[in-house]
């Protein structure tokens, strides 16, 4: 049987693998709940709908071929913290980044708040590496 800690790094890993890569927005529904909050987000990014917006409208085009490394998993209680990198092309501007048409990394340490398998708060420390 499944720890709480082990349904919820999947969870973690489905909603990169799904949505941030695939951009499957079924699957954002049924993992993100509705009174979700990003505290460290964007401004004007930081709630449900502003987070799906900010990987649909804003990632999704600057890095349209994106790919997913996962280095670390860590789960405790209700939440999970994930060490992970997103590589692509840098094909539109994206967090004060001009388009280069070069390699970009962004490296991610996160930490997602879960409660009945799904998404209810987000942190992060980003760092956009461009070459």
């Amino acid at each position: 049987m499944q720890t709480i800690q082990e349904k919820n790094k999947a969870i973690v890993r489905r909603f990169n693998e799904e949505f941030i890569i695939k951009g499957n927005l079924d699957a954002f529904e049924e993992i993100v709940a509705p009174g979700f909050i990003n505290h460290t987000g964007v401004p004007g990014y930081n709630d449900r709908i502003g987070t799906r917006n900010f990987i649909t409208q804003l990632l999704h085009p600057a890095l349209p071929d994106i790919q997913l490394e996962i280095f670390d998993m860590i789960a405790e209680d209700d939440k999970v913290v994930t060490h992970k990198a997103f590589t692509g092309t840098l094909q539109a501007s994206f967090m004060g980044q001009a388009p280069t048409g070069r390699k970009a990394t962004l490296r991610i340490i996160d930490i997602i708040q879960l409660k009945n398998e799904q998404y209810i708060a987000h942190w992060s420390i980003r760092e956009l590496i461009t070459t």
